[in-house]
């Protein structure tokens, strides 16, 4: 392969999985600072139920969806570089239709086990109010479960045509749309009428189907102007279409990884969903203190570490199509390249990230969410950044070990990393008391990733050589970055003192400061060059450009 092939390969790949993942970060950071308000709307005591509905649904959304949403992606990217646009089309019709069947079922499945689950989730000494307030917010949530489904087929076709761009602005109009709306009902309701904060919550849950149906909006606009040159290219098609039912068996064939794959990469939250809250209760902890650190580490934390992940999910989206076709025309140079690229580009965006978060979590714990639990906060932050990490770099493991056919060793590897969430999880809290939750699902991350990256290794003879020698090189501009904030921890005011006012224009001007050093000093090992195939200098020049236009 030529350096210019290769480097269009490179940016190509780049390009699309980072589009997605702006489009995601936009929503990301959305979702990020719409809980600063909420919280006031709801009280923090009342995000546990926000907390526990949704890693339920999303659990749930996973069953329904039946792992669906990346195996369309990898049909559609596979027939459609074959040019078989009778058989894009057909798996068009058939997943959209399969989605809505399971997305009504499953929605009924929620409503009836509500109940049951509530009780499970609060443990013995919840009282009734918190069962029926459970309960409701699992009710309301479960009409969510039949709309999304039928966003993901839309989603998952677009995808597999590399079509990420509204991919990623679906997400934005579904995630602003569902934050208007649990904001504007939610201070109506409590502010306004002056009801229960309760109220808020199931507002919220309700803005989980508002936004859903704003996407789909935004696709069937999309898909007006899109899919009838597809149907008018298989009306010409003079071969028929793959038979429908060898359609289902490739949705078999690649659902049921994913489906199994999303339940069990889903396991850390589930576990601590279910038993943080009767494990911490019975190592002593009283019942709200347990509901509180709870809902920080599941709502506060989740926010704020979901920055980094975005990357994860823009690059799992982006990796799909663009490996499936590497892997069907045998190109495993094009195959390595995104393997390594992808790899390059997660370590030197979301490593700095993750660590400037753990440095610098308490102000940005005191900005985002005041002082009032700040001793907890802190803590379950700064574990909690290194879950990130974690976090981020698991799907794309994933992705890439369905992608790759690996399925059984993907689902082995995630059962191994679910065994030792189970195993570590109560003698972990036993010890560190409830930072023990945190570490325990890095471990079980930690576990799928080196499994996960060891298996491609052997199969494609990718040589991590070169990614280790980056990521040091990394971590060596991320010590430059904590330079910066260890002179200011040390000659500065300190950061709550003041108020979050100033505390918020101190940390832009230390974390600006910070994030100078880092793309300098990794600029000095010329970091960007190898990782996005262009230098600093080139990139300002780029922007500079395109800013004078």
């Amino acid at each position: 392969m030529s350096d210019k092939t290769k480097k269009k390969v490179k940016q190509g790949f780049i390009a699309g999985s980072l589009t997605s993942s702006a489009g995601v970060f936009i929503s990301k950071l959305i979702g990020m600072f719409y809980i600063i308000p909420f919280k006031q709307i709801v009280g923090q005591a009342n995000l546990s139920y926000y907390s526990a509905a949704y890693t339920y649904y999303n659990v749930l959304l996973q069953i329904c969806s039946a792992g669906l949403p990346f195996a369309i992606a990898a049909i559609v990217a596979k027939y459609a570089n074959k040019n078989d646009y009778k058989t894009v089309v057909l798996v068009r019709k058939l997943s959209t239709a399969i989605l809505m069947v399971s997305g009504f079922v499953i929605s009924l499945l929620f409503i009836l086990i509500s109940t049951p689950l509530a009780h499970s989730v609060l443990g013995s000494q919840a009282t009734d109010t918190d069962i029926i307030r459970m309960r409701n917010t699992f009710v309301i949530l479960s009409l969510a479960l039949f709309i999304i489904p039928v966003v993901y087929s839309y989603r998952g076709y677009y995808q597999g045509m590399k079509e990420l761009k509204i991919y990623a602005n679906t997400q934005i109009t579904e995630q602003l749309a569902r934050v208007l709306f649990l904001l504007g009902v939610g201070a109506i309701v409590v502010y306004i009428f002056h009801m229960d904060q309760i109220l808020g919550i199931y507002a919220a849950v309700l803005g989980t189907s508002i936004g859903g149906i704003f996407a789909l909006i935004q696709l069937m606009f999309f898909d007006r102007k899109h899919f009838p040159e597809i149907e008018q290219l298989a009306e010409k098609q003079q071969e028929e279409a793959v038979d429908k039912y060898e359609i289902l068996k490739e949705f078999i064939i690649f659902s049921i990884p994913y489906l199994l794959v999303s339940i069990l990469g889903n396991s850390q939250t589930l576990i601590n969903t279910q038993f943080f809250i009767p494990a911490a209760t019975k190592l002593g902890m009283g019942y709200d203190e347990a509901k509180l650190i709870y809902s920080i580490i599941e709502t506060n934390c989740d926010k704020l570490t979901s920055i980094p992940q975005v990357l994860s999910i823009g690059f799992s989206a982006g990796i799909v199509p663009y490996m499936t076709v590497s892997l069907e025309n045998h190109d495993f140079k094009a195959l390595n390249i995104n393997i390594e690229d992808c790899l390059d580009t997660v370590l030197y965006i979301g490593l700095p990230v993750c660590f400037a978060m753990a440095a610098l979590a308490e102000p940005i714990y005191f900005i985002m969410y005041g002082g009032n639990e700040l001793k907890y906060g802190v803590t379950c932050l700064q574990w909690s950044s290194l879950l990130g990490f974690c976090t981020t770099m698991t799907p794309i493991c994933n992705s890439m070990m369905l992608t790759l056919r690996f399925r059984k060793q993907s689902i082995f590897y995630l059962a191994c990393g679910f065994a030792i969430k189970c195993i570590t999880f109560y003698p972990l809290m036993a010890i560190m008391g409830y930072t023990g939750a945190i570490v325990s699902s890095c471990l079980c991350s930690a576990t799928i990733i080196i499994a996960s990256l060891l298996k491609i290794r052997k199969e494609f003879s990718i040589k991590y050589r070169r990614i280790i020698k980056r990521m040091i090189r990394i971590m060596i501009s991320c010590l430059a970055m904590n330079g910066v904030f260890a002179l200011y921890n040390f000659f500065g005011p300190g950061w709550v003192a003041y108020g979050r006012i100033v505390c918020l224009l101190q940390l832009a001007v230390v974390g600006i400061s910070g994030i100078v050093a880092y793309v300098l000093v990794s600029d000095m090992m010329k970091l960007p060059k190898a990782v996005f195939h262009i230098s600093l200098k080139g990139m300002c020049n780029r922007l500079l450009r395109r800013g004078a236009r």
